[in-house]
């Protein structure tokens, strides 16, 4: 019971801390976009978001079953995969 709980506040607290460092990033990079306003960083803060938004639909899981969002290991690295696409793209821009 005790390693359960132990693993269970774990997942969390890890969780909280990718989410706080891509809220980090994804601000970096929004801000850069901000004052650039260039199709490169459009795209790489497009790749971005879509790390952004992912993170945060995936926190509330956690807290409560009732929020579980059906996506299967696949889908998430679709998600992943499509925002790397984006941030190459931009990259390689120009």
């Amino acid at each position: 019971m005790q390693s359960t709980l132990t693993i269970g506040l774990l997942d969390i607290i890890i969780r909280v801390a990718l989410v706080a460092a891509t809220t980090i990033l994804f601000a970096i990079v929004f801000l850069a976009y901000t004052r650039v306003r260039n199709r490169k960083m459009l795209l790489i803060s497009i790749g971005f978001t879509i790390f952004w938004l992912h993170a945060l639909i995936t926190i509330p899981e956690l807290f409560s079953e009732t929020f579980h969002i059906i996506l299967d290991e696949n889908q998430h690295l679709l998600l992943h995969f499509v925002a790397l696409i984006f941030i190459l793209l931009g990259i390689l821009k120009d």
